[in-house]
């Protein structure tokens, strides 16, 4: 079992060094306009061709950006439901190392007071 507990550490380290380096983007078709999406959520590039100047009025190009990087942090949260879908299934968890299947080890679950 501490194999297991070793397997699983290493694997949470690895899904968490995953979560920090993910990166989304979304373009409009026509490639005029990109948005990149952080793993925290939060713009970290927005690319302008210079013919988007001439393709989108000011009103338009701000709600691109603004629908851009919205379709970006959607793309990320699935990216990490995927990630973490693969640490839930880690073993052991909680009900392998119970005893009994629902008692706690004597000695074990007990706060020092």
């Amino acid at each position: 079992m501490l194999d297991d507990v070793d397997h699983q550490r290493v694997e949470l380290a690895r899904v968490a060094g995953e979560l920090d380096r993910l990166t989304a983007q979304a373009s409009t078709p026509d490639r005029l306009v990109s948005v990149t999406v952080g793993s925290r959520g939060l713009v970290r590039d927005v690319d302008i061709r210079p013919a988007a100047l001439r393709h989108y009025r000011a009103d338009q190009l701000s709600a691109t950006i603004v629908e851009l990087a919205a379709r970006a942090d959607s793309e990320l949260r699935d990216q990490r439901e995927r990630l973490l879908h693969t640490v839930s299934e880690l073993r052991p968890d909680y009900s392998d190392v119970r005893r009994n299947g629902d008692e706690v080890p004597a000695g074990r679950g007990r706060v020092p007071r």
